[in-house]
């Protein structure tokens, strides 16, 4: 993928994270830089960081102890984690669910 893919998938994604957390203005807190996008949850204080690896075109989540490296699959259209055999949106809205206690969905 070259670099100019790249950040426009990235900027999409981020986009779209942040259209969702939106929607939970109440229950979190965030803080977008142009490589991080830094999620507070105010109850817990718990936080999930998605960021970009330029140099490797990767995204990377962690959340809940856990961390998760996606490359964007261009046959499947989709951010994906090979290692864990998981889809970004799927697996962020996991963690999103997990930490606020309801149902969080990207579909």
């Amino acid at each position: 993928m070259e670099n100019k893919e790249y950040f426009k998938r990235v900027e999409e994604l981020f986009q779209k994270v942040e259209d969702k957390l939106d929607e939970f203005e109440d229950e979190i807190d965030y803080d977008h830089t142009p490589d991080k996008l830094m999620v507070n949850f105010e109850l817990s204080g718990k936080k999930v960081v998605i960021n970009t690896q330029r140099a490797i075109k990767e995204i990377w989540l962690a959340g809940n102890s856990r961390a998760w490296h996606f490359q964007f699959l261009q046959e499947k259209d989709i951010w994906f984690a090979r290692a864990e055999q998981e889809e970004f949106y799927q697996c962020l809205a996991d963690l999103l669910s997990d930490n606020l206690g309801q149902a969080v969905s990207f579909q």
